[in-house]
């Protein structure tokens, strides 16, 4: 997992290897016998165009002639791709309170929503960006029909942070109870439309206990975040949480969500910590550079899946299908790549490397 307070960017250079045919007889145009040599190797062209002395390749000597089987160089560049995050943002009107739970300032609500907008802004280009408010509904009564979660208030786009935080800054704290399972449950049906292979995110912003149903809130809550992980879409809490019994359910939530806050101290908080607007910047900031910088599509699939190298710096990056530490596909059209672990950490931390992604030819393993 990657740990930083910012938005890395990051240019991906890969080699694809393409192939140059081999003839007998005249291929000169000058009557004489082709040599047989290979042309000059040429280093790389940045503009998509083929390399055309071509690069010297294993020849098959039971190849017919005019089989292309010698390899050619092509070079591209490549942006990462953003992931998706769906901002569900608890907008009950305990949100009025201040962190302390009284009545004073700033309330919880003047400190999550300029961090969020300021986050938001931030990460345009970075994540593409959706918004969905719980409670529904003012004065509708405490879980009722009325107050549950239907709508997606913002669908997920790209460069979408204006339309979000207008969003967010029409919406006010005013609903009754806090059906978090019933939020997270809808979240989930609609990332579940999205039919692309961007990673996508939940983000729970709340202020604790979840209230709805009534009589197991918490367990529903949990469960309804731990469905959501099993179907693919990891939770990030941030939270304001003044209670003992808040914390323990936040944690809970944090934990269910496959993304608890990381602190040497056990005894630290599971969740993002909103206790202030710079702190709660800071958490949001580490949460989106964590699933905005892995994630490297390809122009192409390689012409052999299993003879393709990543390189970060100098240093070869294995494949890994378990997504525990190294690089896998994201998909069966292996067109794009993502790292893990300690590779994804190092992509953050070097902030300027390079990551390399070379395509090998059939019977051309790059390692």
């Amino acid at each position: 997992m990657l740990r930083g307070s910012s938005i890395y960017s990051v240019v991906v250079l890969a080699a694809l290897y393409g192939c140059a045919s081999i003839n007998e007889g005249d291929d000169s145009g000058s009557g004489e016998p082709s040599s047989g040599e290979p042309g000059p190797v040429d280093p790389g062209y940045g503009d998509g165009t083929e390399d055309p002395g071509g690069v010297p390749g294993d020849l098959d000597p039971d190849a017919d002639p005019g089989e292309s089987v010698d390899c050619g160089r092509q070079n591209f560049n490549v942006e990462r791709r953003p992931a998706s995050i769906l901002l569900v943002l608890d907008r009950s009107a305990s949100m009025q309170d201040d962190p302390s739970g009284d009545e004073g300032t700033p309330s919880k609500w003047d400190i999550v929503v300029p961090a969020l907008q300021e986050v938001i802004a931030a990460t345009n280009e970075a994540a593409s960006w959706g918004l969905k408010v719980f409670p529904q509904g003012d004065r509708t009564g405490t879980c009722t029909e009325e107050s549950f979660p239907r709508d997606i208030l913002i669908p997920i786009a790209g460069n979408n942070a204006p339309t979000v935080n207008q969003a967010i800054s029409s919406t006010t704290p005013e609903g009754d109870g806090t059906p978090t399972g019933d939020a997270i449950n809808k979240a989930v049906e609609y990332l579940q439309t999205i039919q692309n292979d961007d990673p996508k995110y939940i983000l729970l912003a709340t202020d604790g206990d979840p209230s709805c149903p009534k009589s197991d809130s918490d367990e529903f809550a949990v469960q309804a975040v731990t469905n959501a992980a099993a179907a693919g879409f990891h939770t990030f809490v941030v939270g304001i949480a003044s209670q003992e019994s808040k914390v323990k359910a936040l944690d809970g939530l944090a934990v269910a969500g496959l993304e608890p806050r990381q602190d040497p101290d056990p005894l630290a908080p599971k969740f993002y910590l909103a206790a202030t607007k710079d702190e709660l910047v800071t958490s949001l900031l580490t949460i989106t550079g964590e699933v905005s910088t892995c994630l490297f599509p390809l122009s192409a699939p390689p012409p052999n899946p299993d003879h393709v190298g990543v390189f970060v710096g100098d240093e070869a990056v294995m494949q890994d299908t378990t997504g525990t530490n190294g690089w896998n596909y994201t998909g069966p059209d292996m067109t794009t790549i993502q790292l893990y672990g300690a590779a994804c950490e190092q992509v953050a931390s070097s902030g300027a490397g390079a990551v390399k992604v070379i395509f090998g030819c059939k019977d051309d393993p790059i390692y």
